[in-house]
Formats: C-alpha cells, structure tokens, sequence
C-alpha cells in the first residue's frame, strides 16, 4: 500500500503556524497533512501533481460571504462555484437560513466547508419589527438547532434600537453561538457612527465586526481618518472581537424603495449622497443611467454586474426589489486595514475576506497576493490574513496549517499569473485551473445543529466555538 494518497510537489510551500516558507512536497493520506519535507518519494503515493513555481498555504478561508441569503434577482447558491473558482476551501455564509444553507449545498455545492449565520430580518425571519429581549434567547437557540452556527445582524438594512442590538450580542453570547454585525442600529448608521457605538454594545461580550472598510468610506471623516479611529476602536477591544475587511472597490446592496419611491436601507442611501443623488427612486435610475450604479444580475448561470439600460430594465421590471452595486470602497483604505498591526506587530483586522460568494467580487487572493508583490505584506502574512487565522476565528484548529494530521484542505497560486490554479479539500480536488470539480459539501454545526446536520444527509463536522478566537477565554 502506498504511503501517500496524494504528494504535491516542488511548491513553495507558505504555513505560518510552522514558520515555513519554502520549496517542499507535501504527503496527503486520508485527507490529512502526512508530512512536509523535501522531495519525497514518488513510488510512494498513488498519484503526484507537480506545482513546481507555484505556492502552496493552507486552504483559503472566507469569513464573510454569500451563498445562502434571501434572494432577490439570482440564485444565491451559485456562490459555491463562485467561491471554488476563487481558490477558496471553506466559506462563513453572512446571512441566510439553516434550510437555505443545506438546499444551497445539496443543489450547487462545490466541494467546500460550509457555516452559516441566521440573518435576522424583521417579518421574514423573526417576527415583528423589533424582538423582544424575551425572545431573543429563543431566537439563538432556533438558529443554532437549524443548522447555522450563530446570528447575523443587518443594520444596514433592517437595524434595531441599540438597547435591542445589545441584548442580540448578549444572548449569543450566553448561548456561544457565533454572533457578527453589519455596523448600524436606528440611532447611529452604516457608517463610522455605527462603529462608534460597539464599545458600548458589546460591553465585556464578543462580536465580528463585518466589513471593517465599509465604514471607512469618507461619510462621516476623511477615509483616512475614519481608518485611524477604526484601528483604535478595535485595538481597544482585542480579544472581544473578530474582524475583517474585504478590498473589492464595488459593494453590494439593496435596489429597494418603499411605495412613495424613498429608498429603504441605509447603505444604498449613504451610496447616493456620496454623488449627491438623491435617496429616492428617480436617483437611483438617474445613478444607473450614469453608470454609477449598477444592477446584479444572473445570466446564464453566472452572476455579474450589469449596467446603463440593461441595468435599468431589471430595476424596473423587478420594482426596485433587486441587488445593486456601487464603486464606494477606497483602495487607500483596504490597503491600510488590511497592513495596519499594532506595537507588537499583530495585524488589527483580522482577516481579508470577500463579502462575495454570489457577489461577483470574490478577489481576496488576488487582492492579497498583489500587496506581497507590493511589499506590503510576506507571504506568510498572506497566509494568515487569508487561512490561518480565519482558522482560528472559527475555532478549525485542524485547518490553516500544515502540520501532521491537519486537515489537507490547500489551495494553490501561481504568482506568475496573480491567482489561485488549484485547491483541494480534504485532499480531493475541488478546482482545477479554474474550472470547478468538487460537488456537495460539509456543513458546520454546533452541537445544537447535529440533529438537523444528520438529518440532512450531508457529510458534516460540529464545532466547538469555546475554542474559536470569538470566545477564547470568556
């Protein structure tokens, strides 16, 4: 019997935890990390791929995405495949349901590791306009029994009064269960005002903050700025707070007006003003007409962004109830969050994420790999931004390394062309040359998901969150 099921060979070979940066093989059994070393023994594995000239880390992790949300104008699960092309292994769904995730995987998986959060979205997903705080330990307990590994607040798009926002925290946090907020309650915004207020919501507790650059957009301060109190608000609150930032210049929001032609959410708002548009239906058409906006799409199977007439067409044929996208993030600020650490040299965000799956904007990796040919950033600090620690967000000590009996979870890049050729989970190939060949998926639970999980039918792991970053040591 051989040895090895699997030997990647002659890669440059980039694991943090381990402190390797390197030419190397690595040895795959059972789907597992046998061992990393020189120039293994080819008559010792059933099958070896050459990745001579090309680097090899720990599979890509994507701490906030999209594959299982309500949708509106696409298929949401076709993220999967989105993701997989992107070189990404293992995927935090932002905001859908716990059937939504498991319909999502059975129909378009492509071969990752799932988690998911229970968006929270008044008269859809919890009734009424603002929970209870009598409702509210329930509310956790039915997201985690679903399937879904936490909650997600939307407060750019349906926020809660702060005292309410509060109690969410409190009693995700009483419960474990993962707990991550976009920024804004009906008193602040989705904004640095929004970020301003997390001190005092989250108190002693535990929150992921999401998408630490949408709030430094120049609303409020000049980006600049806005980045600077940004870093100093998190950096006040290490150890109670995951974070991360994504560095696509589009964002991705809401189309939505209520019937006298306002625009509903807050994000789509603070978009128009930034242009001086007006925060209604004729300024959205007008910021479409512009080529300002732009209207998401799905085509084909694909999911894009479409503009001018074609754009107006579905905005109008769909009354406002579509995806929009706006060119609102700022590369100067992406750049900073992404390199800022703090006097020991620990980064303060925590992760490059995506904010993509079925949003065409799944550009982490090239993102990051163009900051290590910047300078900005070594290769293992791409590691970690874009692996090992978004392993330790979520409490999968088995992955974002390679050391023996790790998960072989990897994804593979080719510096040459600034992008991922290869990943592998559990050492199957899930994408190769950008084309994807996994199918299905393993979901995360807790174990208050395990039933639902089984019930499924689908391969799955239980996580122990006490052992995330989130929660370590509360």
């Amino acid at each position: 019997m051989a040895r090895f099921d699997l030997i990647l060979a002659g890669g440059r070979v980039l694991d943090p935890a381990n402190a390797m940066d390197g030419v190397a093989d690595i040895g795959i059994k059972s789907g597992k990390i046998e061992t990393v070393a020189p120039e293994l023994d080819p008559f010792d594995t059933e099958k070896t791929v050459d990745v001579t000239g090309k680097w090899v880390m720990p599979g890509q992790i994507d701490t906030h995405a999209h594959v299982a949300g309500l949708s509106r104008n696409w298929d949401p699960a076709i993220g999967y495949g989105m993701l997989a092309r992107a070189g990404t292994t293992t995927v935090l769904d932002m905001g859908g349901t716990g059937p939504s995730l498991i319909d999502g995987i059975k129909r378009k998986g492509a071969g990752l590791n799932v988690a998911g959060l229970f968006a929270m979205i008044p008269g859809s997903t919890i009734p009424g306009r603002d929970p209870t705080t009598e409702q509210l330990p329930d509310i956790v307990a039915l997201a985690l029994q679903q399937g879904c590994i936490g909650v997600k607040m939307l407060g750019g798009y349906h926020p809660f009064t702060p005292e309410i926002t509060a109690e969410i925290i409190r009693a995700c946090n009483n419960q474990m269960a993962y707990i991550a907020f976009h920024l804004g309650t009906k008193e602040s915004g989705s904004h640095l005002n929004g970020l301003r207020e997390i001190p005092g919501l989250v108190g002693k507790g535990r929150l992921h903050v999401c998408h630490v650059n949408s709030y430094c957009r120049g609303v409020i301060e000049a980006a600049d700025d806005e980045c600077d109190e940004a870093l100093d608000i998190l950096e006040n609150m290490r150890g109670q707070l995951n974070s991360e930032a994504y560095h696509a210049v589009q964002n991705g929001t809401s189309g939505s007006c209520d019937k006298d032609g306002n625009v509903l959410a807050n994000v789509p708002q603070n978009c128009l003003r930034m242009r001086g548009y007006p925060t209604t239906r004729d300024g959205m058409r007008q910021a479409i007409l512009d080529g300002y906006a732009s209207v998401v799409g799905q085509k084909g199977g694909q999911i894009m962004y479409m503009r001018g007439r074609e754009a107006l067409d579905i905005f109008e044929k769909l009354n406002t109830q579509v995806g929009m996208s706006f060119p609102v993030n700022l590369p100067s600020s992406a750049f900073k969050l992404a390199t800022s650490k703090n006097t020991k040299g620990e980064f303060i965000v925590d992760a490059v994420s995506t904010d993509g799956g079925s949003h065409p904007r799944n550009v982490a990796i090239q993102s990051t790999m163009a900051l290590v040919q910047f300078g900005a950033l070594t290769r293992l600090e791409l590691a970690c931004k874009l692996s090992l620690t978004p392993a330790r967000m979520l409490g999968l000590h088995d992955k974002g390394h390679f050391s023996e009996g790790a998960d072989a979870d990897i994804t593979v890049l080719d510096p040459a062309l600034n992008e991922p050729v290869m990943s592998f989970v559990a050492g199957e190939p899930i994408m190769i040359g950008g084309q994807v060949v996994g199918t299905g998926g393993r979901l995360m639970v807790t174990p208050q998901g395990e039933a639902t999980a089984r019930d499924s039918g689908l391969p799955y792991q239980v996580l122990d969150l006490s052992q995330s970053k989130l929660y370590a040591g509360y």
